[in-house]
């Protein structure tokens, strides 16, 4: 991964020197013509300079009466500043007139026999001051139309040699101003050059700077919608607080936890407690905090175990410039951990119940047995006979107990069939109609309507609805109420039921305990009766809670199963698939 960064982090660089390579190769072969262009034209500028030069030259040493001595016409020529020199030489390649008057007899650099008499020669060369001279040469004839009426007055013999000898002239043009034009010419053509190559990079350069921007901001945004869902996805709540405790950010299952549609903007510290959490702490102190547990109530009034880990969130400085909440709702975890708890003791009351069951019950019939024939035998004498009664009594309450731990260590598999409930509760009512009507006490019971069949197994339903009942009978005051409610959640996926009195209650150190085996706070109670329920709940894969008080009331107990209803949900699947 970090290679294939540096490789993309080194390639606008590469393509930006490319580019500008690119850029110059082509500027570099266009300049090149232009100046050789430009070169051509200033030779053929000088060679025609030069042409016209030599041609007024003949002219004048053909036509001009005035000029008596050739040497001092050179050298007037000469002191044109493009003029190097001019001289005259014979066919034996001597010097005879020379701008130059110490050059005269010197050998003449051209041939005579190279020059061509239909045309003009022409040649660069560089004097031994590195000065450059273009050269141009032809033959030159005094004689052509020129009589002796029109020749120039020369000294005798000079003038001689030159009306009947032809010769060869030459004349040097300085290239310094052509060489200074051709400079400039170079160096603003560099100029140009190394300006456009500079904006060429510049727009490569700021292209690839957008092109960029573009794909970075493709990909942080990528990376916030990646980050997004994943935070949205998480199973436990996200937040993000400054350092006054404002929330930031937040994810759904964080609003969810705090029972809060948009808790953005809101104070968590009206949330909660950042004492006892340790959040204060790590704004304070940038220090992370995990796994501190409390019991949060929801603006539902539920109450749920909430664990809250907090981690800072430091700024360049090291300084605290806010923090990050992880919350978990640990419900499911802390059933879990009671369902672990209770299957222990559950195990360990099965081995008891087992192992002692069936040796106590075997002696204890033949002992009832027994009792049975004293009663009989002593029904003459009534002070023994009450002691026998209370033996059988003991007895039957030593066998209840006994069936009791035999039904709960060894409970059958719930046989679900379909099961009016109106008519279930309605029976169970009728068993203890006799208990309630000697307490005075009023038992209704509401089903929803529109339940029909509910897939029950009826005998284990009627058992634990009996204990229920029977149950808050025994707590409630005479005159009191139980009442019973049947409803179907939505989509009819789990069936409701409550029971639920008017009693005391149960105390709130005692409401852990209740469904454990043998726990009771009566002296002649068993403490199996909800430890019975909460298995044939479990056997419908059901789960039973318990408040007390219940919600908005200052006394009472109430009791909800919720049981699922696997027709109910097939119904559904089959109805989606049929759409």
């Amino acid at each position: 991964m970090r290679i294939l960064h540096k490789k993309k982090l080194y390639l606008p660089a590469l393509s930006i020197i490319a580019a500008a390579l690119i850029l110059l190769g082509l500027i570099s072969i266009s300049t090149y013509r232009n100046l050789n262009r430009e070169k051509i034209k200033i030779m053929s500028f000088a060679h025609r300079q030069a042409s016209m030069l030599l041609s007024i030259i003949e002219t004048s040493a053909r036509t001009d009466p005035c000029q008596d001595e050739a040497s001092d016409f050179f050298r007037e020529i000469a002191t044109h500043e493009d003029v190097a020199y001019i001289y005259l030489f014979n066919p034996q390649d001597r010097i005879t007139c020379h701008s130059d008057p110490e050059g005269e007899g010197d050998t003449a650099s051209w041939k005579w026999e190279n020059l061509d008499s239909e045309r003009t020669h022409s040649r660069m060369i560089q004097l031994p001051d590195k000065t450059r001279v273009y050269e141009i040469a032809r033959r030159f004839s005094p004689q052509q139309s020129m009589d002796d009426s029109e020749a120039f007055v020369f000294p005798t013999n000079r003038k001689r040699d030159l009306q009947k000898a032809d010769s060869g002239i030459v004349l040097g043009l300085r290239m310094n101003a052509y060489d200074s034009a051709l400079r400039s010419d170079l160096q603003h053509a560099i100029v140009m050059a190394a300006i456009v190559i500079v904006l060429g990079s510049a727009v490569f350069f700021f292209i690839f700077i957008i092109q960029n921007y573009y794909m970075v901001e493709r990909t942080l945004r990528r990376t916030q919608d990646y980050t997004q869902q994943v935070v949205s996805s998480m199973a436990s709540g996200l937040l993000g607080i400054d350092p006054k405790g404002k929330i930031l950010s937040f994810n759904s299952t964080a609003a969810g936890i705090l029972g809060l549609e948009d808790p953005g903007g809101s104070d968590l510290r009206s949330i909660l407690d950042f004492q006892s959490l340790g959040i204060q702490e790590v704004l304070n102190r940038c220090e992370t905090v995990t796994d501190r547990e409390i019991r949060f109530r929801k603006p539902d009034a539920s109450i749920i175990p909430l664990s809250v880990s907090a981690s800072p969130i430091r700024d360049e400085n090291g300084g605290c410039r806010g923090a990050v909440l992880i919350l978990s709702d640990r419900t499911n975890i802390k059933q879990l951990e009671e369902k672990v708890r209770r299957s222990e003791k559950l195990a360990a009351v099965g081995q008891l119940a087992a192992g002692l069951a069936h040796e106590i019950r075997n002696p204890l019939s033949s002992i009832r047995g027994f009792a049975q024939f004293l009663r009989y035998a002593l029904k003459d004498r009534p002070k023994e006979q009450e002691y026998v009664e209370v033996m059988i009594r003991e007895m039957d309450r030593i066998n209840r107990v006994v069936t009791d731990l035999l039904s709960f260590a060894n409970p059958r598999s719930a046989e679900l069939k379909p099961v009016r409930v109106e008519e279930l509760i309605d029976h169970v009512v009728r068993l203890v109609e006799a208990d309630s009507r000697a307490k005075k006490i009023d038992i209704a019971f509401d089903v929803s309507p529109g339940l029909g069949e509910i897939p029950l197994d009826a005998y284990q339903m009627t058992q634990a609805f009996l204990n229920l009942l029977l149950n808050s009978l025994k707590f409630v005051d005479p005159g009191g109420s139980v009442e019973i409610a049947v409803s179907a959640a939505e989509g009819k996926k789990e069936y409701i039921f409550q029971v639920e009195d008017n009693g005391p209650g149960i105390p709130k150190e005692n409401l852990a305990k209740i469904f454990d085996p043998f726990f009771t706070t009566r002296e002649t109670g068993t403490g199996l009766g909800l430890a019975i329920v909460h298995k044939i709940v479990e056997n419908h894969r059901g789960t039973i809670d318990v408040e007390s008080p219940p919600s908005g009331k200052p006394r009472g107990c109430r009791f909800t199963i919720r049981i699922p209803d696997p027709a109910g949900e097939t119904g559904k699947k089959r109805e989606e698939a049929s759409r």
